[in-house]
């Protein structure tokens, strides 16, 4: 069968596993902030969603400029030294003194149905062919996101179609 080694056959393979069984849904490319790489609205449902009341006091502080502060400070705890995607994952991100989470974990047991409601919101989306940069137009084969932030991305490679995962490797540096 024609097309079905192909690195966008693999693709789609994964997509398909990963929106149909892995609880993923599909990521919007457009919805792609370059500058801040991150899914603002994903971050945005996600926290209004979950913390309605830590979402409340921020805007009531900030009124039409609360979305710009959180992520803005999600910005600054995501490229800090000290905090770094990790620990913002973890821990979450201190703004205006109030504590947001990004991610909720599975819960240690089934007793406290709120934790597990919480790690219930936690969105999933898979962005195929991911622009990630405003300076070219190199795209990333699979990228995948919790809340919004990417936590993984892949370079697709297939030895049928000749490449290997050392092609991958230069793709990444380069």
């Amino acid at each position: 069968m024609p097309g079905q080694h192909t690195e966008h056959a693999f693709e789609t393979a994964i997509e398909h596993h990963l929106t149909t069984v892995g609880g993923y849904t599909h990521g919007k490319r457009d919805g792609f902030d370059l500058d801040r790489a991150f899914f603002p609205t994903e971050v945005l449902a996600f926290t209004k969603a979950t913390q309605p009341d830590e979402w409340a006091y921020l805007a009531g502080l900030q009124k039409d400029k609360a979305e710009d502060t959180l992520l803005d400070d999600l910005c600054r705890a995501l490229d800090s030294d000290h905090e770094g995607c990790l620990s913002v994952l973890r821990h979450g991100l201190k703004c205006f003194g109030k504590l947001f989470h990004v991610a909720y974990f599975a819960p240690a047991s089934g007793m406290n149905p709120e934790t597990e409601k919480r790690y219930e919101a936690n969105r999933l989306t898979i962005t195929r062919q991911l622009r990630y940069s405003s300076k070219h137009g190199n795209t990333l084969d699979v990228t995948l996101a919790l809340n919004g932030i990417p936590v993984a991305t892949a370079e697709l490679k297939n030895p049928m179609t000749a490449q290997t995962w050392r092609h991958a490797v230069t793709q990444y540096k380069n």
